[in-house]
């Protein structure tokens, strides 16, 4: 890649956005114009689009002609991005501040504009509240930082103002404290910062709350392996009690979560301590001292805190962290792998090639798919390094501890499910996860790439595009190998995920993706890095004040905006999910049968039959299947009332009723 001619006026190229010359341009251009083109393609097949979800079928019908002003809409978006691919060709600087005014304005729009095409006749249902909100959070923080960035030439083309001196004088201080200290401490320090922020979150923000079914499945496995168990009974008259994300085996008379055994199993030795909540917080510490050791070896210490402050600082890494997903235990375990193939790398010793299998090993008992994907090349490219080597001890080294896996997860899904080629997604439901490559598959990635912007350091993945542009026959070193196949896998996972895809997923931004964070991570890190290092003189001066520049400027966004928007977003969602459980405990009962005529809050009725492992013990959930099953599941509770409860989405109101002991109202 050449370096941009020096001098260069501010007027004509923006730095941070347009490093890459013509070549630059075209690549915006052409992402713009295709991203114009899926818009489109989208309005050309919304019906089958809107199909996919359940709270916008109610457009299909049509009956205001909705469908065709939402149609126009998404054609004009089309348009104007074919306009920001023209306007890029001539200037980045102009599509920048163009692209900027359009999001802020989308920001604006999009919930009134929303109102009026999406709303039924009595309000607007809560499911596309959230959806609008999102499209504004997303508008709002891009739009800004794209109006920053066209202004940063201007800026970078006048001496430092007091502000920036200030900014510069901060972070000479923030560098100096930095590097007089160990680098494991200020590693355990960032970690326990990291900590307190994922628990701050996860108890004032997600109210410790299960906030999907897999959340609360994990938490129930959990329950039953610390009880010393792989099941409990299931209920009498079990079709009250279908849960999402479990399996209720009638035949055997067993209730189990569908997941794998993973992370339930290290989960329930913190149920037994009374602390499951702090368990993925500490996981992210852990996440993030080792990773702050693994980026100063494989990228030089100069780049550590780089890499941390995409790591930490991003959204999506803290509010996983917060939650009870088996997301962060996966990210750990890749990471550890990662670490130790580095290793490795670096000395050839079989023990780090035992210690990265072992690491892949314990992933796959956790998402199977995603570390296969994610681990998969690296363990490819060992396997045929000591083969050729004929290295007998390090190729058993990498084979035993993944052979061990697999037989441990054969040996789980055969007691569970009668195979060991059946894992707990087919028992729960074979139609459940489903291979395809449709227009439906490709719009719902194209939505977790956009979503995925709002979740990350603004501007911090542009850094992948810098590393991807290195010149031909460049040398091949132990780094580059590891970045080149880290970049395999997570395309791979990717990939993966967009053939075997659904409508979940999207709970705390696209959390598929959190599994290879650290990949990305690393990836952005050196792209930045390497630009930085083609730049010298008066234009590698520019760069780094632009890189200092828009940095301070991602960052303030994600603290005093994204965070705080994130924040809100769902300590509002989770207090409505969670609002059957308030409402029942405002009445005070220690005991009582509740039926669930309706879900809470955006929870359908399987995703809140939440009940203690005895189906017995205090208060007691169930699915509410009419006046005369209700008798039936009443005469089996008879020393306890029974209520029904049901949501209004559109007023975001619920309501408790007793029933009489006849299981009428």
């Amino acid at each position: 890649m050449s370096p941009v001619p020096v001098p260069m006026r501010a007027e004509d190229a923006l730095p941070v956005v347009e490093p890459m010359g013509s070549r630059g341009r075209h690549l915006l251009a052409a992402a713009l114009a295709l991203t114009g083109l899926s818009a489109g393609y989208l309005a050309m097949h919304l019906e089958p689009m809107l199909g996919r979800f359940d709270t916008l079928t109610f457009l299909l019908a049509d009956p205001a002609g909705r469908m065709e002003r939402i149609k126009l809409s998404i054609l004009a978006c089309g348009g104007l991005l074919s306009l920001l691919a023209l306007a890029s060709l001539i200037s980045v600087r102009l599509a920048a501040a163009a692209a900027g005014v359009a999001m802020l304005a989308a920001a604006a729009l999009s919930h009134p504009l929303g109102s009026q095409l999406l709303s039924q006749e009595r309000g607007l249902e809560e499911s596309l509240l959230y959806r609008l909100r999102g499209l504004a959070d997303i508008s709002l923080v891009a739009g800004l930082f794209l109006l920053f960035l066209a202004v940063l030439p201007t800026l970078l083309a006048a001496e430092p103002r007091k502000v920036e001196g200030a900014l510069q004088r901060f972070l000479e201080s923030a560098r100096r404290i930095w590097r007089s200290m160990r680098p494991a401490r200020r590693r355990l320090l960032l970690a326990a910062l990291v900590f307190a922020t994922a628990v701050i979150l996860g108890q004032v923000v997600l109210q410790d709350f299960p906030n999907s079914s897999d959340e609360s499945s994990y938490l129930t496995q959990a329950r039953i392996f610390a009880d010393g168990r792989l099941w409990v009974p299931a209920p009498p008259h079990p079709e009250f009690f279908r849960a999402r994300s479990f399996v209720m085996d009638v035949e055997h008379g067993r209730f189990f979560a569908k997941a794998f055994p993973g992370w339930s199993a290290l989960l329930a030795i913190f149920v037994k301590l009374g602390v499951p909540q702090i368990l993925n917080p500490l996981l992210a510490a852990l996440t993030v001292a080792l990773f702050g050791w693994l980026a100063a070896r494989l990228l030089g210490p100069r780049s550590e805190a780089l890499a941390l402050s995409l790591l930490a600082a991003a959204p999506f890494f803290l509010f996983n962290a917060a939650s009870y997903f088996n997301h962060p235990l996966t990210l750990l375990l890749v990471t550890a792998f990662l670490a130790a193939v580095w290793r490795v790398e670096e000395t050839g010793s079989a023990r780090w090639t035992a210690a990265a299998s072992a690491a892949a090993a314990a992933a796959l008992t956790v998402r199977p798919a995603s570390a296969l994907l994610l681990t998969g090349p690296f363990v490819i490219y060992l396997a045929w390094r000591f083969m050729t080597a004929r290295r007998g001890a390090h190729l058993a080294a990498l084979v035993m501890p993944l052979a061990a896996s697999v037989a441990l997860l054969a040996f789980f899904n055969g007691t569970l499910y009668g195979s060991a080629w059946r894992s707990g997604y087919q028992a729960y439901d074979p139609g459940d996860i489903q291979a395809g490559l449709g227009p439906g598959n490709l719009m719902v990635t194209a939505w977790w790439l956009v979503k995925l912007m709002l979740w990350v350091v603004p501007g911090s993945l542009v850094g992948i595009a810098f590393l991807a542009s290195g010149r031909a026959g460049e040398r091949a070193t132990p780094r580059r190998r590891i970045l080149t196949l880290a970049a395999i896998a997570f395309v791979l996972d990717a990939v993966g995920h967009l053939i075997f895809q659904n409508k979940g997923s999207n709970e705390y931004g696209p959390r598929y993706y959190l599994d290879g964070f650290v990949y990305l991570v690393l990836l952005a890190t050196a792209g930045w890095q390497k630009w930085l290092a083609q730049r010298r003189g008066e234009e590698g001066e520019r760069a780094r004040r632009g890189l200092v520049l828009s940095g301070a400027a991602a960052l303030a966004l994600t603290f005093g905006l994204t965070l705080p928007l994130l924040a809100y977003h769902y300590r509002d969602k989770v207090a409505h999910n969670r609002d059957l459980y308030a409402t029942v405990r405002a009445t005070g009962l220690k005991s009582a049968l509740v039926f669930l005529q309706t879900g809470s809050g955006r929870m359908p009725p399987g995703d809140l039959v939440r009940n203690p492992l005895d189906f017995r013990t205090g208060i007691v959930y169930a699915r509410d299947l009419g006046q005369e099953s209700r008798r039936q599941l009443q005469a089996l509770y008879p020393d306890r009332p029974a209520l029904v409860y049901s949501y209004d989405p559109f007023r975001r109101r619920s309501h408790l009723e007793l029933l009489e002991s006849g299981g009428t109202r």
